[in-house]
């Protein structure tokens, strides 16, 4: 068994199961990374349009932790059973599937408020579920989720998308959106800034044209006007504001910029929510098989309760790569 950190998301690969039991990690409460316990739950029913899988690799992503926390408008039912990007190979279909058969290895990037990731044996809705290609690892197939999901839905939304040879400025290039939306704004033709601390080479191999330490300059000043379009994947919009132009636009998944701060430059912003798409994961994990969209591993971790305790630090703490 072993678990993965995937920048700012973490995965889990489990094998092996019980008749009607099932191991976990769980937390029982809304709580502290200490909270984690290995417990023994009954493993999940398959209704008539489900798919049961047999979890290999989980990606754990930032509102992972805020549920974890308590700081979400919901909360799952205790013991919590966190993780909602899986890949696995499937183990049993219900009455009315049709596109599924036992073996096949699949993934799924499934709703935040349901969870169940870091478990066993998962039962997720079949059309939520995708086959996975051989050429790409299950690790690779979870970390496809929300995290791609977001940027490419920053990178593409209507009346704000990245157009060819434009200048887009990334704030945060090297976590686990910002991989990511490097990536996508680089097929739109796009011309990338991206600020890292200490990830300069690895975002140079995403193809990004400037990568600035955002520890060794003033990002604001240094880069005042030199950007269209300012996507901010880390909550740090209103401070990097004046990289973009007047009448740019900015947009992020994080903190909402200050609407006050772009009015003065008439710079058009937003906040996104990702939404599930399972056409676009197929795109993405199409990409991923043919060598034209990179998933960064960090850290390997094992499926156990101190496992995913180090995984989550990790996750939480921000500084993943």
């Amino acid at each position: 068994l072993k678990c993965f950190i995937f920048y700012f998301m973490i995965s889990i690969t489990l094998k092996g199961g019980r008749v009607s039991l099932m191991k976990a990690i769980v937390v029982k409460e809304a709580g502290h990374i200490e909270d984690f316990v290995e417990q023994e739950v009954d493993k999940p029913k398959v209704n008539a349009d489900d798919v049961l899988i047999e979890v290999h690799a989980v990606s754990i992503n930032p509102v992972d932790n805020a549920i974890r926390k308590g700081i979400m408008p919901f909360k799952l039912e205790s013991p919590m059973i966190l993780g909602t990007d899986i890949a696995g190979v499937v183990v049993e279909v219900g009455e009315n599937v049709t596109d599924f058969s036992i073996g096949d290895e699949v993934f799924t990037s499934y709703k935040v408020n349901r969870g169940g990731g870091l478990a066993e044996f998962v039962s997720i809705p079949e059309k939520y579920v995708l086959k996975k290609p051989k050429k790409v690892t299950f690790e690779e197939a979870s970390a496809l989720g929300i995290a791609a999901l977001t940027a490419y839905q920053l990178v593409n939304k209507e009346s704000f998308q990245v157009q060819t040879e434009e200048t887009v400025f990334v704030q945060g290039g090297s976590g686990g959106v910002g991989t990511y939306t490097v990536q996508f704004a680089k097929q739109n033709g796009a011309h990338v800034i991206a600020t890292t601390s200490r990830n300069g080479e690895f975002l140079e191999s995403l193809g990004v044209d400037e990568v600035v330490n955002y520890k060794e300059v003033d990002v604001a000043q240094v880069y005042a006007n030199k950007a269209n379009i300012l996507i901010d994947t880390v909550g740090q919009g209103t401070a990097t504001l004046p990289v973009v132009v007047e009448g740019g636009r900015a947009l992020t998944p994080a903190a909402p910029i200050a609407a006050n701060k772009a009015a003065e430059r008439k710079i058009k912003i937003d906040r996104i929510t990702y939404r599930i798409n399972t056409e676009q994961l197929k795109d993405f994990v199409e990409q991923v098989a043919r060598g034209d969209l990179k998933v960064v591993i960090d850290e390997v971790y094992p499926f156990t309760q101190e496992g995913v305790k180090k995984a989550y630090r990790l996750s939480e703490s921000g500084h993943a790569a």
